[in-house]
C-alpha cells in the first residue's frame, strides 16, 4: 500500500478549503446578482414609465374580448392604430386579459395598486360600485373639448344607453356621466324556425305576448326528444320579465318587494311552466344551465331571454334555421338594456388625451366596424339603423326587433353594494330553475339575507381612517429593534474568527431568501392582518380603508349565515374526502408495491391525474356528473333501477344531499400524490420484520396491521394532515362546476372568501375570513398531532 506524504495531504486540504471558500463567495455573488437583477427589472419598468424613451404620451387602454373573440380584438386594435395615426403625439398600449371575469380581476388589482389603465371597459352593472368609490372621471365637462373626435356626437346616441351611465345620489339614470356607451343590446328569445314549422306554429310576431310564447313552447315540447324553451333565471332578466307585467321586484329604497301579490303571481307562473309541465321549459334537471349552448343542439324551441352577444356563435349554425323575437308583452311593453361603456380612470395622468381616445372609440366610424361583428347594437342610432348593422341577408333577419324595443327599454339598476344582485340571483335560481324552494320561500330568504347585509355593523360611515402612516413607523421601528437585537446577540456570543467568517458566509447565503420572505411573505401576511380590521374594498388605494376594529370578525361569527354554511359544507367535505382519499391511496400503494412486470407503468398512470390542471379536471367531471348524459349516472341508473331508485341529480335538485359527495368522489382522481408517498413509506419498511412475522405464522392481514401500519404510521400522519389542509382549500372545482350553488349547497369556504374579495369588493372582510381559516386549520392540525401521539410509531424513539 502506498502511503501519501503528510505534506501532500496538508496541501490538498488547504486547496480544498480554499476552493470551498471561493465557491461560497461565488454563490454569494451569484445570489446577490440575481436579486439585484430582479429588483433592477422592476425598477426599470417604473423608471420607463416616468422617463419614457418614446417622447409620445402613453395611454393605457384595457378591454376584454369575450363572445367577440379575435374579431373584436382586431377591431379594437385597428381603431387604436387609426387613433395613433391621427394623433402622432400619443402612443396607446393595449391590454386584453381575456374574458370579462379576468378583466375585472386585473382591473381591481391595478386600481388597488394605484396604477389603473387610463381608459377601460365598464359594464353598467358595475357603474354604481366604481362611481361611488371615486374611481371614475366625470365626463360631462369633456363633451365640448377641442380634441373630441369629429364623428362623435352624444345627441345621436340612444338616450337610454347614455342614462345607463349616469349616477348620482345613489341612483342610476341621474347625476354625472361616468362613461360613454360603446354598444348595447335589448333582450328577447332566439327560436328554431325548423322546430316551429314541425310543430305547426308560426313565427313570433314583434308584438307577441307571453300567452303566445307558452303555447308555442308547449307545441314544440310535444315533438319527440325536443324541449319547448329554456328560460334563464338570471336576476336582471327576471326583473325585466316582471316589467312586462307592470310590476317591480326591487323598490325605490332597494328593498325586495316580498309582499307584492303580483310579483308572486308572475314568478309562480314561470315556476309552474318549468316544473309542472313536461318538456315545456327545461326541468332544471340538467346542470348545463347555459341555454345558449343547448340551442346549438337543434332540440330546443326557444332560448332566452338573451341579448345580441350570442349572435356570432349562432351564425355558425348550419343544421337548422333560426331567428329572433323581442321579449314578449304582458300588461305592458318593456325591455331591458345591457350595455358597456368606455370610461376614464380618475387617477389618469392624461385626462384630456384619454377623452380624445374615448370619443374616438365611440365615434361613428368605430361603431360601424363593431356593428358588422353582430355582437351588439351600436349606441349611435344613425349607425344602428344603417346597413352596417341591419343586414336581412345575415341571421337574424329581424335586426329591427333589437332596435325598436330600445324606446321602452331601460337598464336594470343595482345599488353600489353588489350583494343584492348576488342574493336575488341565488334565490331565484333555487325557485325557478332548481325548484327546491317555493317563490314565497325564495323571496323571504333573499329579503332576510339582504336586510341582514344592510344592517351589518361593518357599515359605518363615521369610522376613522386607518392610520397607515403611524403603523408604518411602528413597523420600521420594530424592524430596527429586531436588527439591533440580532447584532447584539451576535456580538455577545463572540465566536472565534474562523467561526465568525463561516457564520457571516451563512447569513450572506441565506440573505436572498430572508429578503424574499420578509418582502413577499411576512409583509403581506402582516398587511392582511391589518386589513382584516378595516372595510377596505380592494378597488381603491389603502388610504381609503376605514378602521372597524373587530367589526369584520363580529359579523362573521354572529351575522353571516353564509359563513357558517360554507364552514359546514367544507367540514362535511373534509369528513368524507380525507378518510376516503387516504384509504384509496393506501390500497393503491399496496398494489403498486407488488413486484410484477410493468408495475412502473401503473404507478405513473395512477400518479399523472394528480398533476392535471384543476380547471380542465373540473370541466371533465362536470360532464361525468351530468344528470342527463354523464358517465356516473349512466352506470348508476341501471343498477339503482333494480331496487326502484334513480341516480341523483348531483348538482341541481339533489345538490343539498349529494353535491358535497360528488366533490369528494371527484377528489379520488387526485390521490396519486398521496399514493406515491405511501409507496415510498412501504418500501422503507425493513424486510426482516416481515420475515420475523412469517416465522411467527402471521398471515397477510396480521402482518399488515402488526407490521405495515405501525411502520408507516408517520407517513399516514403526514398525508392525513396535508389532505386535511387541502380539504379546507377547495376552490377551483366548485368555482368552475357550480359557482357555489344551487343556493349555498356547494359554497366551500375558500370560494366564499373569493366571492367576498373579488365579487363583492370586501377585501377587508375576506382578509378576516382568511385569518379565521388559518386558525381553524391550525387548531385541526394541532388536534391531529395531539391525538396521534399514541398511534404513530417513530423508529428509534421507542
Amino acid at each position: 500500500m502506498i502511503m501519501m506524504a503528510p505534506r501532500t495531504t496538508s496541501t490538498l486540504q488547504a486547496w480544498s478549503a480554499r476552493a470551498a471558500h471561493w465557491a461560497r463567495i461565488l454563490l454569494v455573488v451569484a445570489a446577490v446578482v440575481m436579486v439585484t437583477w430582479a429588483f433592477w427589472r422592476v425598477a426599470a419598468r417604473v423608471w420607463s414609465k416616468s422617463v419614457a424613451l418614446d417622447e409620445r404620451t402613453e395611454l393605457v387602454v384595457m378591454h376584454w374580448s369575450g363572445d367577440g373573440g379575435p374579431e373584436e380584438d382586431a377591431i379594437v386594435e385597428d381603431a387604436l392604430q387609426r387613433f395613433e395615426a391621427a394623433h402622432p403625439e400619443l402612443r396607446v398600449t393595449r391590454l386584453n386579459p381575456g374574458d370579462a371575469g379576468s378583466f375585472y380581476t386585473k382591473l381591481q388589482t391595478m386600481m388597488a395598486a394605484g396604477d389603473p389603465p387610463d381608459v377601460f371597459y365598464l359594464g353598467s352593472e358595475r357603474l354604481a360600485s366604481f362611481a361611488e368609490a371615486g374611481l371614475l372621471l366625470p365626463l360631462d365637462e369633456r363633451l365640448a373639448d377641442e380634441g373630441t373626435a369629429p364623428d362623435f356626437e352624444l345627441s345621436e346616441f340612444f338616450p337610454a344607453t347614455v342614462d345607463a351611465f349616469r349616477f348620482g345620489d345613489g341612483r342610476i339614470g341621474q347625476g354625472s356621466l361616468w362613461g360613454i356607451p360603446k354598444d348595447f343590446t335589448t333582450v328577447g328569445f332566439y327560436y328554431n324556425v325548423d322546430l316551429l314549422e314541425r310543430a305547426g306554429v308560426g313565427r313570433p310576431a314583434s308584438d307577441w305576448t307571453w300567452d303566445d310564447f307558452i303555447e308555442a313552447a308547449r307545441a314544440v315540447g310535444r315533438l319527440p326528444d325536443c324541449t319547448g324553451a329554456e328560460f334563464v333565471s338570471w336576476a336582471s332578466m327576471i326583473r325585466a320579465v316582471l316589467w312586462t307585467e307592470g310590476v317591480r321586484l326591487v323598490g325605490d329604497d332597494w328593498e325586495i318587494l316580498v309582499e307584492d301579490p303580483e310579483v308572486m303571481s308572475v314568478l309562480d307562473r314561470l315556476r309552474a311552466w318549468r316544473h309542472d309541465e313536461s318538456n315545456t321549459l327545461t326541468s332544471g334537471r340538467s346542470e348545463t344551465a347555459n341555454p345558449a349552448s343547448r340551442f346549438l343542439t337543434g332540440t330546443l324551441g326557444f332560448a332566452g331571454p338573451f341579448g345580441r352577444w350570442v349572435v356570432p356563435t349562432y351564425r355558425t349554425i348550419r343544421d337548422f334555421k333560426w331567428d329572433y323575437a323581442p321579449l314578449p308583452r304582458g300588461e305592458s311593453e318593456a325591455n331591458m338594456i345591457a350595455t358597456v361603456a368606455w370610461s376614464i380612470s380618475s387617477q389618469s395622468a392624461h385626462p384630456e388625451d384619454s377623452w380624445k381616445l374615448v370619443s374616438w372609440l365611440t365615434g361613428r366610424t368605430t361603431q360601424a366596424q363593431q356593428a358588422r361583428l353582430g355582437l351588439a347594437i351600436p349606441t349611435n342610432e344613425q349607425v344602428a339603423r344603417s346597413d352596417a348593422f341591419i343586414d336581412p341577408d345575415t341571421p337574424p333577419s329581424r335586426d329591427r326587433d333589437f332596435l325598436d324595443p330600445a324606446r321602452v327599454a331601460s337598464v336594470v339598476a343595482w345599488p353600489s353594494n353588489p350583494k343584492l344582485e348576488a342574493i336575488l340571483a341565488k334565490r331565484l335560481d333555487q325557485t325557478l330553475r332548481v325548484g327546491d324552494l317555493s317563490v314565497a320561500e325564495a323571496l323571504a330568504q333573499a329579503s332576510d339575507e339582504w336586510e341582514q347585509e344592510r344592517s351589518s355593523p361593518r357599515i359605518q360611515s363615521d369610522a376613522p381612517m386607518m392610520p397607515w402612516a403611524t403603523l408604518s413607523l411602528i413597523a420600521v421601528a420594530g424592524l430596527l429593534v429586531a436588527l439591533i437585537f440580532g447584532v447584539w446577540l451576535l456580538r455577545r456570543s463572540r465566536p472565534d474568527s474562523a467561526s465568525l467568517r463561516e457564520e457571516r458566509s451563512g447569513w450572506l447565503l441565506v440573505s436572498p431568501w430572508i429578503i424574499g420572505f420578509v418582502l413577499f411573505m411576512a409583509f403581506p401576511i402582516g398587511v392582511s392582518l391589518l386589513l382584516s380590521l378595516t372595510d377596505w374594498k380592494g378597488i381603491t388605494s389603502l388610504d381609503h380603508a376605514r378602521y372597524l376594529g373587530t367589526g369584520n370578525y363580529e359579523q362573521l361569527l354572529s351575522g353571516d349565515a353564509v359563513f357558517w354554511t360554507s364552514l359546514v359544507v367544507t367540514g362535511l367535505y373534509a369528513v368524507i374526502a380525507v378518510p376516503l382519499g387516504q384509504g384509496v391511496a393506501l390500497v393503491l400503494a399496496l398494489l403498486m408495491s407488488i413486484r410484477i412486470k410493468g408495475v412502473a407503468f401503473f404507478r405513473a398512470a395512477f400518479y399523472l391525474p394528480s398533476i392535471l390542471a384543476g380547471v380542465g379536471l373540473a370541466v371533465l367531471f362536470r360532464w361525468v356528473f351530468n344528470a342527463e348524459s354523464g358517465l356516473m349516472n349512466a352506470v348508476l341508473d341501471p343498477v339503482l333501477s333494480l331496487v326502484g331508485l334513480s341516480a341523483p341529480d348531483w348538482f341541481v335538485r339533489d345538490a343539498e344531499s349529494f353535491g358535497v359527495i360528488a366533490f369528494a368522489l371527484m377528489s379520488l382522481w387526485l390521490v396519486g400524490g398521496s399514493m406515491m408517498i405511501y409507496l415510498a413509506g412501504l418500501q422503507n419498511v425493513p424486510r426482516s420484520l416481515y420475515e420475523a412475522a412469517e416465522i411467527d405464522r402471521a398471515g397477510p392481514v396480521r402482518r399488515f396491521f402488526s407490521v405495515t401500519l405501525p411502520m408507516i404510521s408517520p407517513v399516514i400522519l403526514f398525508n392525513v394532515i396535508m389532505s386535511l389542509i387541502g380539504s379546507f382549500q377547495v376552490f377551483t372545482q366548485a368555482f368552475v362546476m357550480t359557482g357555489g350553488g344551487p343556493g349555498d349547497s356547494t359554497r366551500f369556504y375558500v370560494l366564499y372568501l373569493y366571492n367576498q374579495a373579488f365579487d363583492f369588493y370586501e377585501m377587508g372582510y375576506a382578509s378576516a375570513m382568511a385569518w379565521v381559516l388559518l386558525l381553524i386549520i391550525l387548531a385541526l392540525t394541532l388536534l391531529t398531532l395531539r391525538g396521534s401521539s399514541r398511534l404513530v410509531y417513530y423508529e428509534g424513539l421507542r
